[in-house]
């Protein structure tokens, strides 16, 4: 039930999406993410663990930090001016290769502990995120298909990217850097309304992620 919880949540933030209401996107792919959360919880408190669970979580996960995520950039893409409508469908590579990866997840054993490629709901909240603060560079004509093609790289590679499952040194610059991001952004960051500042602190957070990943940290084990 909390796994279909996160379906629906991302079912109805496609709908808004194509409405072109990206904060209420970014809203309900964050709901959808508590829910993702919280069914693994609970099915570890329960030991109620299945594979008919496992795969349906991955399904639920492709739309509502696949297609949900997709259809946003897509919509504020050809909202955002009259580009060639060829670059419209580029962030639709984000869905498909969100299915592929979490197709690849589900039977890659090496990675229980750590990530190999970008986790599907970093992703997914990382373009919501943007969609949702807007910020000026977004409308441009290049923007969008260019970070749509290299988060749909990113989350088909084999680059590895740490989990909060086992401590690494890149865990405590990424608490650090996260901590400074929240702190910072919302003294710089223009509108006065507190939680119109939380799209642009979360898409702060994942970047300075995905950044940190790509740096190489001394004595990581």
């Amino acid at each position: 039930m909390i796994t279909l919880l996160n379906l629906l949540s991302g079912s109805v933030a496609v709908i808004y999406a194509v409405q072109g209401a990206y904060f209420a996107v970014w809203m309900l792919c964050i709901l959808a993410a508590v829910f993702d959360f919280f069914d693994g919880f609970a099915a570890r408190s329960l030991g109620a663990y299945s594979e008919i669970g496992k795969e349906l979580d991955s399904l639920c996960d492709c739309v509502s930090f696949g297609l949900a995520p997709s259809v946003a950039l897509m919509t504020f893409y050809r909202s955002a001016g009259e580009y060639a409508s060829i670059l419209s469908y580029i962030p639709l590579a984000v869905v498909a290769c969100s299915a592929l990866r979490l197709a690849k997840f589900n039977l890659d054993t090496r990675q229980a502990k750590s990530f190999l490629g970008l986790p599907t709901p970093a992703c997914g909240l990382l373009a919501v995120s943007l969609t949702a603060c807007s910020p000026a560079f977004l409308s441009t004509v290049w923007f969008i298909p260019v970070i749509s093609a290299v988060l749909a790289f990113l989350l088909v590679s084999e680059i590895p990217m740490f989990s909060m499952k086992s401590f690494s040194p890149k865990h405590r610059w990424f608490i650090f850097g996260s901590i400074a991001i929240c702190c910072l952004i919302p003294i710089f960051y223009g509108t006065s309304v507190w939680w119109m500042k939380l799209p642009t602190v979360m898409a702060g957070i994942f970047t300075y992620y995905i950044i940190l990943n790509l740096i190489p940290v001394k004595n990581e084990k």
